[in-house]
């Protein structure tokens, strides 16, 4: 079962390995992440994946409200700022907390974290909010893992997924992500990156 505990672990195991700082972090609404990211990698920002949110949003309203809910926090996802965004929220939450008191108050509770990706460049932020990307890999990686009876051993089983993930690997980085270097350097000059530091900083 998924906890933030496995998920502490897994992250000191990076730590040891090497990867001393974290930049940006996106993960699903686990309880307890948050805190788990903050003692691991306290300088590390945190991104709440906005797919899950309005799934868990769209999840728990009446049928006949899905659609207009569904218009109205996509608008407040897509704002061209954080400080519209932060405006589209608060007016969404104060229309719809009447009729879902809860709802709207646990995503009150998110609201520092939740447009923490609008403090990227515009032209990558579609790229880096959601976790999709890592949940399609982990999904590829059970269907074939599903095809296998039987692995020989622990070392068999950890190789076939190290073949796996390094040809998953390899596709993605045939991916072209349109204007991603300019991107890039922007967001790098407005941190004060230098070449000193920059492969110390990782996005996730």
């Amino acid at each position: 079962m998924e906890s933030a505990y496995n998920w502490r672990e897994i992250l000191l195991d990076i730590r040891e390995r090497g990867v001393k700082q974290i930049h940006f972090i996106v993960s699903d609404g686990l309880s307890g992440m948050k805190n788990v990211i903050t003692e691991i990698y306290p300088h590390a920002k945190y991104q709440p994946c906005v797919v899950h949110v309005m799934r868990n949003i769209l999840a728990k309203v009446r049928v006949q409200h899905r659609n207009i809910i569904a218009t109205e926090i996509k608008e407040v996802f897509h704002a061209k700022d954080k400080q519209e965004a932060e405006q589209l929220f608060m007016k969404f939450t104060q229309k719809w907390k009447n009729i879902y008191p809860n709802l709207m108050n646990n995503l009150l509770t998110i609201r520092e974290n939740i447009f923490t990706y609008m403090e990227l460049p515009e032209g990558i932020r579609s790229m880096v909010y959601t976790n999709n990307a890592l949940e399609r890999l982990f999904k590829e990686l059970k269907r074939r893992l599903k095809t296998m009876e039987m692995c020989q051993s622990e070392a068999s089983a950890e190789k076939y997924l190290y073949l796996l993930l390094r040809y998953q690997n390899e596709k993605f980085l045939k991916r072209k992500l349109k204007n991603w270097e300019y991107y890039f350097q922007l967001y790098r000059e407005q941190h004060s990156y230098t070449k000193e530091n920059i492969h110390s900083e990782v996005i996730l």
